[in-house]
């Protein structure tokens, strides 16, 4: 062991210097503007949500959702059920590996900056495998050994890994608007706005657009309503939720940054951020008039525009 020390100490000094195709600088030059990307099968994005984040490899898309398995680089770990890429087959200038066997959905809005980009024959391994397809690896790569015993370091790194992804899968998703079940207006109308009023202890104008369905009741404001009107939470919140079209595009890794830069200035989470742009973005898609389905990216972006928030620099609807 004492003969390991003074290589392992250099490799842990190593990976502690970021590489330069890892930095904002290199993978700018590498992805473009990283406020204009599109998350795409293949690509390994940051994932983050509630002080944890991960790298993850994107196999499949699936609406709010993305299929991935998570990726460990040196120190890093491996099983059975994964792929280990050589160093200099990624962005890393060492061994990667891509834990299959943990592949899970993971909510859209967790996601947070592309690092890096898989050759499609790597991918569609991993793909293949999350599927229970094994084939021999692509070059470059090798599948991974199974962990020898409990204290086998490779262990406890899946278990963390494994920890980790169940924080992602649960983040919420934007509440959406339900084709049916509560109406909110009429509801109200039966016990009374002052007594909504109250309730909620907001501004009357603020609680009509919450019952008319122009702005969205937070998780407390729905517990509230349904105690008052005699439903569930889960019908108020949809009751009051957004447009589909709306939620998926607030839920866009482009508008990270929009949504961290408003949560530090009204010291509320990046969730009650997401939503307050939501909110304001669909009343004022509301106010507008014509039969064209809205633009979703452009009226975001207005409405950063007016509200003194960061655009994603999209062009504006005529």
């Amino acid at each position: 062991m004492t003969a390991d020390l003074p290589d392992r100490l250099r490799r842990l000094a190593a990976s502690m210097a970021v590489p330069q195709t890892l930095t904002a600088a290199g993978l700018h030059d590498r992805f473009g503007d990283p406020n204009q990307l599109e998350p795409a099968v293949g690509q390994v994005w940051r994932a983050e949500w509630s002080n944890v984040s991960r790298l993850v490899l994107l196999l499949g898309a699936q609406e709010r959702h993305w299929r991935v398995a998570p990726v460990s680089v040196e120190p890093t770990g491996e099983d059975d059920h994964g792929l280990v890429i050589s160093a200099g087959h990624t962005g890393f200038p060492v061994e990667v590996t891509v834990w299959v066997g943990l592949a899970t959905s993971i909510p859209t809005g967790t996601l947070s900056r592309m690092v890096d980009n898989y050759a499609s024959e790597i991918t569609a391994w991993c793909v293949d495998m999350a599927a229970g397809t094994v084939r021999e690896p692509p070059a470059g790569t090798r599948r991974g050994r199974p962990a020898v015993d409990a204290l086998d370091g490779s262990t406890s790194v899946r278990a963390s890994l494994a920890d980790d992804l169940d924080t992602l899968v649960v983040a919420p998703l934007v509440p959406v608007r339900a084709p049916a079940a509560v109406d909110l207006k009429a509801a109200t109308a039966r016990v009374g706005l002052p007594t909504v009023v109250a309730a909620l202890d907001l501004p009357q104008s603020t609680v009509m657009k919450i019952v008319q369905g122009k702005q969205t009741a937070t998780e407390q404001q729905a517990e509230i309503l349904a105690g008052l009107l005699g439903y569930r939470a889960e019908e108020i919140l949809g009751a009051a939720g957004l447009p589909i079209g709306l939620a998926i595009e607030l839920e866009q890794p482009r508008w990270r940054p929009a949504w961290r830069s408003i949560a530090r200035r009204f010291n509320v989470s990046e969730f009650a951020a997401r939503l307050r742009a939501g909110s304001g973005t669909y009343a004022m898609a509301f106010r507008q008039t014509g039969a064209a389905a809205p633009n979703w990216r452009s009226r975001i972006d207005q409405w950063l525009a007016a509200n003194g928030g960061q655009t994603s620099g999209a062009e504006h609807d005529k």
